[in-house]
């Protein structure tokens, strides 16, 4: 524990902390006293709350799940709302805040767009529309996002009845950023652009500039849930899902959320909606530099299908001209170089020098020039300071990976000078040239040009890692994402190029409404059918500049294929192998999948495998941090050892069903390796039919996710800053880091005599809590105490303000929660006990094994206290103690 000195600074910012201060932005992820309860299926919700003398208000109602969202005044309304419904509760979830879309933009002219859009060949669906004339006609898609601007003419110009827009609604209001009241209204219209470009991928038609969305006689349904800026809360995007529903769209995209598991409230609904025969489609996410278990909700849910993001095909950028050569680059505002131009200098000799420009520089002349830099070794803003403090009117930054970068410079008012991104292999043709024809003047044009895309087809650098927190396998498919030209407010220019896996799942949305179009529309196939011939039919692809397929983690089943799809005649059930780890395994090591033969005659069977790339998603020191960017291991031996496939070769009759059976074990040195992912396919080709060779994607974990450290423990974290004693004005600081994910964070405080737990502290219960990046101490899960304790889980949850939510259940895992706060077992095997955890009253104790725990809030008496954090494993028991990682701190004094 650190000692602050008594300083009138430091409790200032004590007291700003504790009330949604400087650190308030880190923190916030959680809508204070606001929950989101399931109640059980007989209980006639509206009756029962009526029948209750408990000040809340109804938030949400939801048909769809016997639910709603409500909110109480304080937390002590809330603890006797959930002391008198607990019988009639099934589950309940704290309101989470859910992050804007945040998509890389360029913004860009409509110059050559004919030309962007070679990738509708790659994924079918130029096919599927010249050849069968599908074009989303009579299918409805609702867009759950920013709003749409429905007077861009790409967009049909209006919003109502006959319009391309027909439905939708503003569920928040212009003013909305996730803590303030919703101002609901019935006009959807897009103050951020993100929900216009994803309406533009899935459905714009533009005759004037040639430019068609995916399926560009599709009917709109805009449903905004976010304001101008800021965030939402997932109780206003699961009533926008349901509205949708009602409003008879065929399929809804998701191009938002945030750190979640199957079982997050919007995931849970999403899958209720599926089943009702509403196609969900949602974005992985972005996370792509946070390595593995990255993929968010609601794409998590079992039956929505994640899409991951691969790069396209040509985009859109501003040229640089030098001799015969014109490159593109891409600046954080989207506007070009005003420059015109200017001579250019390389900072360092040397081509992807570490640490470029990351110092002041003192020995080259920038005077009147562009700067040009790689990327690395500090902040984009650093670099561009230096270069500008040397005399530089502009600068140039070079990627040290593939692919475009697009610098950010954060609106930093120190910098006055322009800054561009351009990829690797184009700074290394500048960076030669600079020092094969120095002096020599580069323009600047602001003319847009198309440029192929070194990277095309591959996953884009961005895109979040899988798996699931559960190992099932996410995402599901990938689409283009990287690079995508699609409508944006007419306000703001009514183009733009934006990149994100929010690209990537419009795109799939809009070949579904094809699909459904062509089988006849109006929610034709139902959602097992469709991932079927989603899944199935998609094309894996290589890792970069390798013959190797990428991992089935950060790909899915591979590049989606609408045309293959819609071909396909042959189905495998279940479409993907979850592999598990090394306790989570099939018997034996075999998996069984089924081939149904839907054609028209009997058919012919083989069956080969493909290995993919492995995902090292650790560190080899044995630290068990994990790699921001996970290294692709190839080779035999890191590869899963396949035994048998049973049988190879077979037939099948018509309308028939064969079973093969397959053991997979994990690769050969698979315990010299750190935790890694290890996958591949299962290749179903069906003799003399190409378009019916099916991909069975597997994924496994090379070691026991139960056995990896949870609790990031060492001489810095977690810690506890006191300012001598702990009280309401002098509130102690907690922060705590996950290398992994954990199923539950616990913080309890202990009689620091005899180590007795007292109570949970308000803030101090996190239910499925996603990893941090222990290289960034402000990534973390940080609370104020005030020397208290709360009453249940619930108002623990409440008091907090980070992390991502999981459903708890108001029985079970409140008695194995109370066990885990106690001493570790084994208990004496008196189940009598358990009336106690469960029976929590509205008095100030709580008896359990004949002890005394205060709760509700309650001040704790002076004295000296610690703190216990727990964290449990992945898989692990709440009840059993050795299945946490704990820190106790040092002695806190309460006064």
């Amino acid at each position: 524990m650190k000692h602050l000195l008594f300083d009138p600074i430091i409790l200032l910012i004590l007291l700003c902390i504790g009330n949604n201060g400087i650190w308030a932005r880190l923190e916030k992820s959680f809508v204070s006293n606001t929950y989101l309860v399931e109640f059980e299926p007989k209980t006639n919700v509206s009756l029962y709350l009526a029948s209750l003398d408990i000040q809340h208000r109804i938030r949400h109602e939801f048909g769809q799940m016997n639910a709603i969202s409500l909110s109480f005044n304080n937390s002590q309304d809330a603890s006797l709302f959930f002391d008198q419904t607990r019988s009639k509760v099934k589950r309940t979830w704290p309101v989470t805040s859910v992050a804007r879309p945040n998509a890389q933009t360029l913004k860009v002219g409509k110059s050559e767009i004919p030309g962007l859009f070679d990738h509708y060949h790659n994924t079918g669906v130029m096919k599927i529309r010249e050849e069968l004339g599908m074009t989303g006609k009579g299918i409805k898609v609702g867009i759950i996002d920013t709003g749409v601007d429905y007077t861009h003419p790409a967009l049909g110009g209006c919003f109502g009845s006959g319009c391309r827009v027909a439905y939708g609604m503003d569920f928040v209001g212009n003013d909305y950023n996730g803590d303030s009241e919703p101002n609901p209204s019935s006009d959807p219209r897009d103050c951020n652009g993100h929900g216009t470009h994803v309406a533009g991928i899935i459905g714009a038609n533009d005759k004037e500039h040639q430019f068609t969305g995916v399926a560009p006689d599709v009917t709109f349904g805009a449903y905004r849930v976010f304001g101008c800026d800021g965030s939402s809360a997932d109780d206003v995007i699961m009533k926008a899902m349901e509205q949708a529903y009602e409003d008879g769209m065929d399929v809804i995209n998701l191009s938002l959320g945030d750190i979640g598991w199957p079982d997050s409230p919007s995931s849970v609904l999403a899958d209720i909606l599926t089943t009702k025969g509403m196609i969900v489609v949602a974005a992985a996410g972005n996370e792509g530099n946070k390595g593995i278990f990255e993929v968010g909700a609601p794409s998590l849910g079992k039956n929505v299908i994640s899409v991951a993001s691969t790069d396209n095909m040509k985009a859109l950028a501003h040229p640089i001209q030098f001799g015969d050569n014109i490159i593109g680059y891409a600046t954080s505002s989207g506007n070009p170089f005003a420059i015109g131009e200017a001579e250019m200098v390389s900072v360092s000799d040397t081509f992807l020098t570490e640490n470029d420009a990351c110092a002041p520089i003192t020995n080259i002349n920038l005077f009147g020039k562009v700067a040009l830099i790689g990327r690395g070794g500090c902040y984009f803003s650093e670099k561009v300071l230096n270069v500008q403090a040397a005399g530089a009117i502009g600068v140039v930054v070079y990627n040290n990976e593939p692919g475009l970068v697009t610098p950010s410079l954060n609106n930093d008012p120190m910098i006055h000078i322009e800054c561009a991104g351009i990829t690797k292999e184009h700074g290394e043709l500048l960076f030669l040239h600079t020092k094969d024809t120095p002096e020599e003047i580069y323009r600047f044009s602001d003319e847009d040009i198309s440029f192929p895309i070194d990277t095309a087809g591959t996953i884009s650098s961005f895109s979040s890692w899988g798996l699931a927190p559960d190992l099932s396998i996410k995402p599901d498919v990938s689409a283009p994402g990287g690079q995508i030209f699609s409508t944006f407010p007419m306000d703001r220019g009514s183009y733009a190029t934006l990149s994100g896996t929010s690209m990537a799942s419009p795109h799939v949305a809009g070949i579904v409404a094809l699909l459904q179009q062509a089988k006849g529309g109006s929610r034709s196939i139902n959602v097992s059918d469709l991932r079927a011939k989603l899944i199935s039919s998609s094309l894996p692809f290589n890792i970069y500049n390798t013959s190797a397929f990428e991992s089935v983690a950060r790909q899915g089943s591979g590049l989606i294929d609408a045309y293959r799809a819609l071909r396909l005649s042959t189905k495998v059930t279940p479409q993907q192998i979850q592999l598990g780890d090394l306790t989570h395994t099939g018997t034996n090591n075999e998996y069984t999948f089924t081939i149904h033969n839907n054609g028209r005659m009997a058919a012919d069977y083989t069956i080969t495998h493909r290995a993919s790339g492995t995902a090292q998603g650790y560190k080899m020191d044995g630290s068990h941090i994990p790699m921001k960017r996970p290294n692709l291991l190839l080779g035999h031996r890191v590869e899963a050892i396949i035994e048998s496939i049973s049988p190879e070769k077979l037939s099948i009759p018509i309308n028939g069903v064969s079973n093969v059976t397959v053991r997979i074990r994990p690769p050969e040195n698979y315990a010299d390796m750190p935790p890694s992912i290890y996958s591949g396919y299962f290749v179903i080709t069906k003799e003399n039919d190409p378009f019916d060779t099916l991909h069975v994607p597997y994924a496994g974990l090379t070691s026991t996710l139960g056995d990896l450290p949870v609790l990031y423990i060492n001489q810095s974290m977690p810690e506890v800053l006191v300012d001598r004693i702990v009280g309401p004005y002098s509130p102690a600081l907690i922060r705590a880091q996950l290398i992994h994910s954990s199923p539950l964070v616990l913080i309890t405080a202990l009689d620091a005599e005899t180590d007795n737990p007292v109570g949970i502290i308000p803030g101090g219960y996190w239910p499925f809590v996603g990893r941090h990046d222990t290289h960034n101490i402000n990534d973390a899960l940080m609370m104020t105490w005030k020397g208290d304790i709360a009453a249940t889980p619930e108002q623990a949850m409440a008091t907090q303000s980070g992390s991502s939510s999981m459903a708890v259940d108001l029985g079970v895992n409140h008695r194995k929660l109370f066990r885990a706060v106690d001493h570790p077992p084994p208990f004496d095997g008196d189940d009598d006990h358990n009336n106690n955890y469960e029976n929590i009253s509205d008095t100030a104790t709580m008896e359990y094994h004949s002890r005394s725990v205060p709760y509700v809030g309650k001040r704790l008496p002076r004295g000296i206290y610690k703190l216990k954090v727990m964290a449990l494993h992945a898989f692990g028991d709440y009840e059993n103690m050795a299945d946490y990682d704990t820190w106790i701190s040092p002695n806190i004094p309460i006064g």
